[in-house]
């Protein structure tokens, strides 16, 4: 396929993320193992075999918000990896925060930046996926940027949100923003540290750019998953901060209010509930110890249903609607069936029932 025969020149583009990874020099992964790499890194100079030039159409940066906070660069261009090479992209994380609950020398975590479960990498602009397949170091897309002579390179990711593909055989386009992979780790990094690593390449691999001074122009977009299934209006996620500390002001504002609410778990939707005239309450239990004793759900809808379940305040971030005293619980079940949250019983759509063969 010759569609673009700029991005394959002599380099053989399309081989170059698996190939990378096989060559001797380049055994180690693109994370350092040692815990200097993860500090903030001063500003690197320009590092690259080409002038920065200015990219055109709409660039985001190629990971979303967490809990409403920006993605950072952990690692940039130029620091050493072993066998003498220099690190030619970016590696992105969030920065540490007080409160985040995972412990540095994890896979989430180091001492100053972290990286959630399940976060999305997205393409970073408009353009065709070059490649997108397994490496050793994780999944990887290529991302043709065509007519401009650019592509981008990620890598670290667990899974693809986009088709497999070789030489962009399937043709698939992709927008700015849109979900192209989940970030994970090198298989190769001893300590499994999750991250994205990626890069811009301005005519092919041998000719990359440090991308640090691109992206303090690009935005920052929202998870695309927070959308779904969501009519008329979009929620707004916000974290409800950790065990012991005062709720928010907007939390302490739903006393006495109706309205549905949406918790989300590390980025997973796991629960979706309603209550009239209660929705302080019937939020907040979530967050708390409970014994099912207490009765607190006594001749109301759900018992019986168990509906007590309870999440780490520090790992879960809620969106709320309110609605009309009357309208509440039809909201509900109307987000339960589209959303499809994990510990919802009641809403969930019945499976399927074959008749069985006997």
């Amino acid at each position: 396929m010759s569609m673009f025969p700029w991005l394959v020149g002599g380099g053989a583009l399309a081989a170059y993320a698996w190939s990378r990874s096989n060559a001797p020099s380049r055994s180690r992964p693109t994370v350092s193992t040692s815990m200097e790499s993860t500090r903030p890194q001063p500003e690197a100079p320009i590092a690259s075999t080409t002038h920065q030039r200015a990219l055109t159409g709409r660039w985001v940066w190629p990971v979303v918000k967490w809990r409403d906070r920006a993605p950072v660069v952990s690692d940039g261009v130029g620091t050493p990896r072993p066998g003498g090479r220099k690190h030619q992209g970016v590696d992105i994380m969030f920065k540490r925060q007080p409160g985040d609950h995972f412990a540095p020398g994890t896979p989430n975590g180091t001492k100053w930046f972290v990286m959630p479960d399940n976060v999305v990498a997205v393409a970073a602009s408009d353009g065709v996926v070059w490649n997108a397949g397994p490496t050793p170091h994780g999944f990887a897309v290529v991302i043709d940027h065509g007519p401009q002579k650019v592509a981008t390179f990620y890598t670290h990711l667990e899974k693809l949100l986009v088709t497999p593909t070789t030489r962009a055989s399937t043709g698939q386009r992709v927008t700015a923003g849109q979900p192209i992979g989940i970030v994970g780790f090198s298989p190769l990094d001893g300590e499994r540290l999750k991250h994205l690593h990626f890069e811009i390449w301005r005519g092919g691999p041998k000719d990359w750019t440090d991308p640090q001074p691109l992206l303090r122009t690009w935005e920052v977009a929202a998870d695309p998953r927070s959308h779904d299934a969501i009519r008329n209006a979009s929620f707004v996620y916000r974290p409800v901060g950790s065990s012991g500390e005062p709720y928010p002001e907007w939390v302490r504002a739903l006393k006495d209010k109706s309205g549905v609410y949406v918790i989300r778990e590390d980025g997973e939707t796991v629960y979706v509930g309603s209550s009239n005239g209660r929705l302080y309450d019937t939020l907040t239990r979530h967050f708390q110890v409970w014994r099912r004793y207490k009765g607190f759900w006594r001749g109301q809808y759900g018992e019986g249903h168990d509906p007590g379940l309870t999440y780490p305040r520090d790992r879960v971030d809620v969106a709320v609607r309110l609605t009309k005293p009357s309208d509440a619980l039809d909201e509900e079940m109307r987000l339960i069936a589209r959303l499809k949250p994990r510990d919802n019983l009641l809403g969930q759509p019945e499976p399927r029932t074959d008749d069985v063969p006997f």
